[in-house]
């Protein structure tokens, strides 16, 4: 099973930065990594205008982009697809790196900003580790957001290395 490690937060908490360097780090160090972004707000994938994005508009329900290094799906779905269907999509990878899905169960990573109260984040049996620009004690790991380096030795030694 491939290990699932979700970054929590509030909007605007660094949540984006963290896993992106997560992703370069762990890729650097020739890990595979998947990253799966939860967004609450909806998203556009494509661009107006674009052949792909007609298509979509018209009504397909399911577009798929091919290029000559990579392929997207944009698919039509009546509610959201639970986590755990998503997660069977993947394979082929050593991590996957959620961000946001917040309610679901799995290992999390806290993103805290100083200007928020630490108290409304929920550190639980479920946090691993948090990360802050704020002084706080903890009963678990806190990094700043300069020590990301250490925070993927973490992550690895937590689910790679112990396997």
């Amino acid at each position: 099973m491939i290990p699932v490690i979700g970054f929590v937060g509030y909007s605007n908490s660094g949540k984006t930065m963290v896993v992106s360097s997560m992703i370069k780090i762990l890729s650097k160090r020739g890990y595979r990594v998947a990253a799966i972004k939860h967004a609450s707000h909806g998203y556009d994938i494509d661009i107006p205008g674009k052949d792909s994005w007609q298509h979509y508009e018209s009504g397909a329900q399911k577009v798929i982009v091919v290029g000559p290094s990579s392929f997207t799906i944009h698919q039509r779905c009546p509610t959201p697809p639970e986590l755990n269907d998503i997660l069977s999509t993947v394979s082929d990878v050593d991590l996957i790196l959620l961000e946001g899905f917040k309610h679901e169960p799995h290992p999390k990573i806290v993103i805290i900003r100083e200007e928020y109260q630490p108290e409304k984040i929920g550190i639980n049996h479920e946090v691993l580790a948090v990360v802050s620009d704020a002084r706080a004690n903890y009963d678990i790991p806190l990094f700043s957001f300069e020590q990301l380096d250490s925070l993927a030795d973490l992550l690895l030694e937590t689910f790679i290395q112990n396997d």
